[in-house]
């Protein structure tokens, strides 16, 4: 018998599901026979993240509290997907309007997964190009964001500094310039 190493599913159950979250608690038998119960599956919405740049190359940043983190965080426009939104180009669009009050030529460069062992979610990274100011970001006392432009070469110093503190975010920015044609990334 071949096996193609993926784990077999026994039972499956929610022990918390709300708005924000559902945590999923999964029996499986590995492909080598081998239980492992449970396991713990967490179920966000998917997330969009925007990489934003101006007609000259500039990057848009916002900063907000976090609260997991109990700080402020320095990040790439981004969120949840609604229910219901099946676009993740129309989702970013949505984010990029309400966080920073802006719009562009928005197209999807690709997803991650921010924790494969652990996350059913996708991450999809977004590019938006041409991106200005066309009204004033959504009032919302859950989320107080400040957003503000860097140089290019700013926002890969932040990201390298580790001063842009979400590691989904980095990648997606490497991955955003990359595909913008601004930033080249040469293997070894």
């Amino acid at each position: 018998m071949t096996s193609d190493g993926k784990w077999r599913v026994t039972a499956s159950r929610h022990i918390h599901k709300d708005r924000w979250i559902s945590v999923r608690a999964d029996d499986c038998v590995t492909d080598e026979g081998a239980v492992v119960a449970p396991y713990y599956v967490l179920e966000y919405r998917d997330w969009v993240e925007v990489v934003a740049l101006d007609a000259e190359n500039n990057v848009l940043l916002v900063r907000q509290y976090r609260h997991g983190m109990g700080d402020f965080s320095v990040e790439l426009p981004a969120g949840n997907m609604d229910p219901g939104e099946t676009d993740p180009v129309e989702a970013a669009r949505r984010e990029l309007l309400e966080e920073a009050g802006c719009a562009g030529v928005l197209t999807l460069v690709g997803e991650s997964r921010a924790n494969a062992a652990s996350h059913a979610n996708r991450t999809h990274i977004i590019l938006a190009r041409d991106v200005v100011r066309v009204a004033d970001p959504q009032d919302d006392p859950g989320e107080r964001i400040e957003s503000f432009w860097v140089s290019l070469a700013e926002a890969v110093r932040m990201m390298l500094a580790g001063d842009l503190t979400n590691g989904m975010q980095a990648a997606a920015l490497i991955r955003g310039l990359a595909a913008a044609g601004v930033a080249r990334v040469e293997a070894l």
